[in-house]
Parts: C-alpha cells; structure tokens; sequence
C-alpha cells in the first residue's frame, strides 16, 4: 500500500569535484529505504535546511530508491577545523525524516589520509562506552565530560572500540570536528568463526550492515571496520575480512580497516584499504627498553609503505599501564605513572614525527573495567572515607599483575577521569602537532 510507503531513512552520500580533487562537488546522492517493500511511482520532496522544498519523481523498487547528483543550495564544507553540518527533509506521502550530514570527503593521496583534498594527520584515543556507575549507558552529562576532555587534551580522532558506537557520542564527534573510527563487535574471533557462514559469519555480516545503516549519515566516521584482532595471519580467514570489506566498500567515502596485531604476519590486507597495526613496545614486550617504541613502529610503518605504498597506515592501539595512586615513586617501576609517562611519550613521538603514520589512537583514553576473567582481580582495597575512592592496596599476584583491581589502567585518565601525568604530556605533544601536513 503506497499509503504505508514513508521515509525509514535516507543516507546522503557526498559527490567529489571533478575538478578539485578530493574535494566535495556541491552535490549528493540521496539513497531512501521505506517503511515497506513497496515498488512504484513516489513523488519525493527534498528540501536542505531551511530551502524551497524541490519534488522529485522516482520509482522505489522494493522500499527503496535513489537520486543522485542533486545540488545542495549554498553548501558548506564539514572540516576537522569548521564542522559545518547541513539537514535535508526528505518526504514521501505526507510524512518526512530529516538527516543530518556533512559535506566531506575522507580520501588518500599517496598512502596519505586527507580530508577535502587535503592530507591531513591525526591524534587521538581509543574510547570505550563505558563509566562507572552507568556502565555502557551514560548519561549526556558524562558524554560531555568526555569529549571536553578529549578537546582540553587536543585530540582529533578517536577509535570506537570494540563495537558500534552510541549515536549521541557520533553526534558529539561530528559537531567537534573529530575523526571516528567505528567497528563492529568482534574481539577474540578465531579461525573457525570466520569459516561459520551458516551462524557467526550470517550475523557478522548483518552487523556490518546495521552499523552502516545506524552512521552513515554521521561524517566524522573515517574508517569503517571489523574483527579487532582477529585471526587474518591464517589464510584461511581472509574470506570472512573480503565479505565484511564487500558490504562495508559500497560506501566509497570512507576507508576499510581493522586492528591487527598479527602485523606483518597478517596475511588479508589486500582488503583493507587503510593498515592498521595495535602492538604494545616497552610495556608487553621489550620492558623497560624505551627505545624500543621508536624501532619498533619506524620498522612496521616501513614495511607498511614497502608492501602497500598507497594504503594509509594507522596506529591502531598502543601504550602503558599506570597506577593512578602510585604516583610519588623516584624510580620508573612497572606500573608508575613514571614509566606510563615515558613509554607514552615515546608512542607519540614516533606516530607524530614518522610522515608516514596517517593517524594515532593510543589505548585509551581512561582506566576501565576489564571482561569478566579480570573480575576476579577485583576490586582493591579502598582506602575509608575518600571519595572519589583511592585504592590502598592492589592484588599484583599470577594473573591479576595484568589487570590489578580488575581494571585495564591504560588509561592517561583514571576511571572517574581523573587526570595522570601522561595527560598533560600528551596533550602538550599533540597540541604542537599541525593537523593539516
């Protein structure tokens, strides 16, 4: 029934300028899917902002239809340093959506991102969804706090992890200018996942496409990824990261990636079109060697830009564990925020000072709580009457030397956002780093 045929969503797709390269034309595809499968003759009224409402005469075949290279009147460009966002109201037998969107286009020029046309470099942190109190459902209250952190620490670009992100966190990135990363669920996949087309693979896939369906229309997302670590140094997985990169690559204004941290081993890059490496010198491997974090990534970016010199090359995750009480120690002992402080450093020194390293997202942003195995770490032991609370002792035996108190400390802020030393610093190296290069 053409009655029942209403605006579900519509997906608004930048054009590039034939003329400038990377650059918005002006122009955009507007791709509707319907409330139902109806197929036949609509009358579709478009209208951006607050302009003269233009009637276009499509057909939708099957609840959806497309029109392309329409004129955006008067339109202004989505920047990392001039978030400018545009709405369109788009209507269908008397009922309307309206989307938000940005003129932008994400892109590589010589193994290089850029934004607009311009190559751009990126800094940033993971960030889970995560507080406290509220668990993965926090308030719009915390989410700001959030971001005016990541703004006081001079960040532009921030990796969803592991997961599809709260569309209120993505509007917030996409007023701030930021770039975002986001991922579908997927750590600790195995081989055997990914061979499962009948069940894990059905519903990865699927995922895939509800994400692009949820943050299309959101331009701070940069990359569209999968499978944070997955299996890809085994052959016999690359199928499963071609099927996610097929349904994710219809989208052509965005890059293609995931975490790796088989690095050089990882055998499926010719499916991606940006690499991405996570590895943790001087803290997992190399302890206490602080120039390893230097060899370590100038040695993987080379190899990066010998191998795929026309794929942008991320640091996807890196960095230390610090304590937020120990704080007072002389010495750069395990677990100080000294030598948090120093292996840090020495990550962003090295993704800012290497022209070849596109963008940078250190693990992470806060100290938060780990899976459920970590539980059993936890909680340490308070100190009374101190709020917000201090821990006084941490269980550092076996395991638990991994995540004490039940939490990944990675954080260069701890979970109630309190800051550590390696804030500052970072937010001192970032803030000299241009972002435009």
């Amino acid at each position: 029934d053409p009655r029942e045929a209403w605006v579900w969503r519509a997906h608004v797709i930048p054009k590039a300028s034939e003329y400038s390269k990377g650059y918005p034309s002006g122009q955009v595809d507007i791709n509707v899917t319907l409330t139902s499968n109806f197929s036949g003759p609509i009358s579709c009224g478009i209208a951006f902002d607050d302009f003269k409402e233009e009637i276009f005469n499509v057909t939708a075949k099957d609840g959806k239809f497309s029109i392309q290279a329409i004129d955006v009147p008067r339109p202004r460009t989505w920047s990392n340093v001039d978030p400018q966002l545009t709405t369109v109201t788009v209507k269908t037998f008397g009922a309307s959506v309206t989307e938000r969107f940005g003129m932008r286009i994400w892109g590589v020029d010589d193994g290089h991102v850029t934004l607009n046309g311009e190559k751009i470099k990126l800094h940033g942190w993971n960030h889970h969804t995560q507080w406290l109190d509220t668990g993965a459902s926090p308030t719009d209250e915390q989410l700001d706090t959030d971001m005016a952190l990541l703004k006081e620490g001079r960040a532009n670009f921030v990796r969803g992890a592991h997961y599809p992100q709260d569309q209120r966190w993505l509007d917030r990135l996409d007023m701030a200018g930021f770039a975002m990363w986001e991922e579908t669920l997927g750590p600790g996949v195995s081989v055997e996942d990914m061979q499962d087309w009948s069940h894990f693979m059905k519903y990865q896939l699927q995922q895939v496409e509800e994400m692009l369906e949820a943050s299309m229309n959101h331009p701070s997302i940069m990359v569209w990824a999968w499978f944070n670590e997955g299996p890809s140094n085994h052959q016999e997985a690359c199928p499963a990261y071609a099927a996610c990169a097929r349904i994710a690559g219809r989208d052509p204004t965005r890059l293609l990636s995931w975490a790796s941290n088989k690095q050089q081993d990882d055998k499926c890059l010719e499916y991606a079109t940006a690499v991405s490496f996570n590895g943790y010198p001087a803290w997992y491997s190399d302890q206490h060697q602080l120039d390893a974090p230097a060899r370590f990534w100038n040695q993987n970016v080379a190899w990066v830009r010998d191998h795929y010199p026309h794929k942008p090359f991320f640091i996807s995750e890196t960095g230390a564990g610090g304590l937020f009480e120990w704080d007072k120690n002389t010495t750069d002992a395990y677990w100080t925020l000294k030598y948090q402080q120093e292996v840090i450093d020495r990550d962003v020194d090295v993704a800012l000072g290497n022209e070849n390293v596109s963008g940078l997202t250190l693990w992470h942003f806060f100290d938060f709580k780990g899976n459920d195995g970590a539980q059993a770490c936890g909680p340490c032991h308070y100190k009374p009457d101190t709020q917000p609370p201090l821990c006084a002792w941490y269980n550092m035996t076996g395991s638990c030397g991994r995540r004490p108190g039940g939490l990944n400390h990675k954080g260069v802020v701890d979970a109630y956002r309190r800051k550590k030393p390696s804030f500052e610093s970072v937010k001192a190296k970032y803030g000299r780093n241009p972002p435009q290069i």
